[in-house]
């Protein structure tokens, strides 16, 4: 009996092993859903907006300055017809006693008096499970706009790949199915409010996928950014572009296709023609892996005496790092701005990834890839944003995705747009101002030396490579 025991129990063992086995294997190579890695037109004379929000320190203290959510703002002040926002970060809540921009509540009662005052308006209100604690509950702020008419899709999520594959496998096949709300008991995570959360919705939380898209279309005009309307985010520093016309359109379909996966309401208008705008000017809208693609070709496009800028919140994709450095034996000028990573939402964070791969890029290129830190207090530098100088033009992708493999291997959802402009053109001018002001300190202070946040680490380092690698990780 001792025997048929111990060969019943291995026989288990290895069932259970082989279906893990098959769940990762799947939950990383799934066909993707229709419309989703999408790469829209290269699109010439378009107008474009380059819109940035910055937190630094100045003569007499903190400045921010903002400009991206009264550009939001004005959009829907203008929209006749349709208002399709795609949003990861939606809501007020946030740990610590610190004080912040109330951008939730501002974004949601724009929308509501927006609805109230022109209730033939199409609003569809698109945002990731995180803002419901993964089913917990129902945040303050989607029961208000849903009170008010307001179309508001909660991206299911089950239909991507899984970033975190090892634990993924375990909970689609044992935990799923016992759904995620109820009497919670735990403590809200990102929260300090007193609101209980249930552990099922932290095991949800564990698979560690987003939909981390933040964009927004009208019939007339569109934008994508690397902010979040959430109030603990609200002095972060980002990035965005506003654009009219064809890639607008492309951004309502790679939009549709969201809603299409998630069961919600197709939009019933189109996005208006217009007339071009500097015919040397071209913008293309980009979706999940379609945005690394991009990206490695511009990086490996550029020749000695070209120029690379990159400022990031997140870098750690090992294919991007191999291009870089590859880059740099070109001889291609490259400089770098990175949050040092070590606030997130009043709490403190040890560094992990962009202080280990910031040694690994400075010392294997033996200091030819310049780098600094965003000098934070509290807030985030939280852009997304890559220049690759040509002698001719300047390509500029920016949006939401960091240089992460969760945010460019079809993982996540994600947005950005890539830019093209000629050298000398007024937004190129933009560009170089932007990025010349943070790695200068021109008229502030907003970097400093890589010295500064230098960690020398084996631990770490180990354990970014793991990260990275198993996709166990917030980044």
């Amino acid at each position: 009996m001792r025997r048929v025991r111990r060969k019943s129990i291995l026989v288990v063992a290895v069932l259970l092993a082989a279906l893990w086995t098959t769940m990762c294997i799947h939950g990383v190579s799934r066909q993707l859903p229709q419309g989703i890695s999408y790469s829209g037109d290269e699109h010439r004379g378009v107008p474009v907006e380059f819109l940035y929000d910055l937190t630094f320190e100045g003569d007499t203290g903190r400045v921010v300055q903002q400009a991206i959510f009264d550009r939001v703002f004005r959009m829907i002040d203008r929209a006749r017809r349709l208002i399709v926002i795609d949003m990861f970060l939606f809501n007020g809540e946030h740990g610590g006693d610190r004080e912040y921009l109330p951008l939730a509540e501002k974004l949601s009662e724009r929308l509501i008096e927006k609805k109230r005052a022109s209730p033939g308006v199409e609003i569809i209100f698109i945002t990731d499970e995180i803002n419901n604690f993964y089913g917990a509950y129902t945040s303050r702020e989607i029961r208000e706009l849903r009170a008010n008419d307001v179309h508001v899709v909660v991206t299911d999520l089950t239909r991507l790949r899984d970033s975190n594959p090892g634990y993924s496998a375990l909970w689609r096949s044992f935990v799923q199915w016992f759904g995620t709300s109820g009497r919670g008991v735990l403590p809200h995570p990102l929260t300090s409010a007193g609101r209980k959360v249930t552990l099922r919705s932290y095991l949800k939380l564990l698979n560690f996928k987003a939909n981390h898209r933040k964009v927004i279309v009208t019939e007339r005009e569109c934008l994508a950014a690397s902010a979040n309307p959430h109030d603990a985010s609200s002095f972060h520093s980002n990035v965005a572009f506003a654009m009219r016309g064809a890639p607008c359109a492309d951004m309502l379909q790679a939009e549709s296709a969201v809603l299409e996966l998630s069961g919600g309401p197709m939009p019933s208008s189109g996005v208006e023609p217009v007339p071009e705008g500097d015919a040397a000017v071209s913008a293309q809208y980009l979706t999940e892996g379609q945005i690394q693609r991009r990206i490695l070709e511009e990086i490996a496009s550029l020749s000695s005496g070209d120029r690379l800028d990159i400022a990031m919140f997140y870098l750690s994709d090992r294919t991007v790092i191999r291009e870089l450095l590859r880059a740099a034996d070109r001889g291609v000028t490259t400089r770098v701005i990175l949050d040092p990573n070590k606030d997130a939402f009043g709490r403190e964070k040890g560094g992990i990834p962009n202080r280990q791969v910031a040694r690994e890029l400075v010392t294997r290129s033996e200091g030819t890839i310049a780098l600094r830190w965003y000098d934070t207090h509290g807030e985030q530098f939280h852009t997304k944003l890559v220049l690759a100088w040509h002698p001719d033009h300047v390509t500029a992708v920016g949006g939401s995705a960091n240089l992460t493999r969760r945010n460019l291997d079809d993982f996540n959802l994600e947005a950005d747009v890539r830019i093209r402009a000629p050298r000398g053109s007024a937004l190129a001018v933009e560009f170089e101002r932007y990025f010349e002001r943070l790695w200068t300190n021109t008229a502030g202070d907003y970097t400093v030396d890589y010295s500064q946040y230098e960690d020398r680490s084996w631990l770490k380092r180990l354990v970014y490579r793991l990260q990275e690698w198993s996709g166990f990780s917030s980044y």
